[in-house]
């Protein structure tokens, strides 16, 4: 939100000044111009941002050390992902969020995974916490978002490779237990790409381990419709949710198995989606043979 009030700021300033300056003012039918040129202004002001970013990414890619949390670069992602929502037209509904513990205790993340709009949206939801993200080693191909992910302290995780992905379960349980900062995962391991068939893949049991190791609270969260943003984009508005559905504390889970507790938590998300099926987009309404037990 930062970064947009200074953007529309400039963008305001240099329209004033060129409405002026041009000698537009002298006349009532270019009234309307300087409407047009904050718009333009503000577009090209985040076209400049973005450049920006792109180069400083590609030094801290060209970087072979292993960056910690940091949190300048976590404030650069969250308000350029904020500005990016508004460019792909996503109207953002988050709910629950008094469930959230505050930005002092450091938590785990759980949601479900359906583009990478995902994570775009909670990064720009918790920008008073420090947070992370597992991610995949795909992501380090993004030019803009690569390096600033990595500059943040992001943990790539090879998904091929069982024992990387160990130890960056053992590293993200450090980050909660040291108080360095919250990890966000999608125990999904993979962006559902044959949703709604099914709607939910299966959590992966070892993504909870870090919850485990550092005794921490766990948010779950229910994402819905951020796989559509392409699809409605540029010609309609996106309606997304990000909807807090619990929060688990140690002492809720300590006594369950890994598999339990991903079951549980799976459980959260499709108890949600069941009650606001509406909000999928095309999406039928489930006949009763249909849905799963309690």
């Amino acid at each position: 939100m930062t970064l947009t009030l200074i953007l529309l700021a400039v963008a305001s300033a240099l329209s004033i000044v060129t409405w002026f300056y041009g000698g537009f003012w002298h006349s009532l039918q270019w009234m309307w111009l300087p409407f047009v040129l904050v718009f333009a202004f503000f577009w090209a002001l985040y076209l400049i941002w973005c450049i920006v970013l792109a180069l400083c990414s590609n030094g801290f890619n060209r970087s072979k050390k292993d960056y910690a949390p940091c949190r300048p670069a976590m404030w650069v992602l969250s308000q350029t992902c904020f500005v990016l929502l508004l460019f792909f037209r996503v109207r953002f509904h988050a709910t629950g969020m008094g469930k959230v513990p505050s930005p002092k205790t450091k938590f785990m993340v759980v949601s479900n995974h359906l583009s990478g709009f995902d994570h775009v949206g909670l990064v720009s939801l918790f920008v008073k916490h420090r947070m992370v993200c597992v991610q995949k080693q795909q992501i380090g191909k993004v030019i803009l978002a690569s390096g600033w992910t990595k500059r943040a302290g992001y943990l790539n995780i090879d998904q091929t490779d069982v024992l990387s992905g160990t130890r960056i379960i053992e590293t993200a349980g450090k980050y909660i237990k040291d108080g360095t900062c919250s990890v966000c995962i999608a125990p999904e391991g993979t962006r559902n790409k044959n949703f709604p068939d099914p709607e939910l893949l299966p959590f992966h049991p070892g993504s909870f381990q870090m919850a485990y190791d550092s005794h921490c609270p766990i948010v779950v969260f229910a994402i819905q419709n951020t796989n559509c943003v392409f699809r409605r984009w540029p010609w309609k508005r996106t309606d997304v949710y990000f909807d807090c559905v619990g929060m688990l504390e140690y002492d809720e889970y300590k006594d369950l198995s890994p598999a339990e507790l991903a079951q549980k938590t799976h459980a959260m998300i499709e108890r949600r989606f069941d009650h606001k099926r509406a909000r999928f987009y095309h999406l039928k309404k489930k006949t009763e043979a249909e849905k799963p037990e309690a």
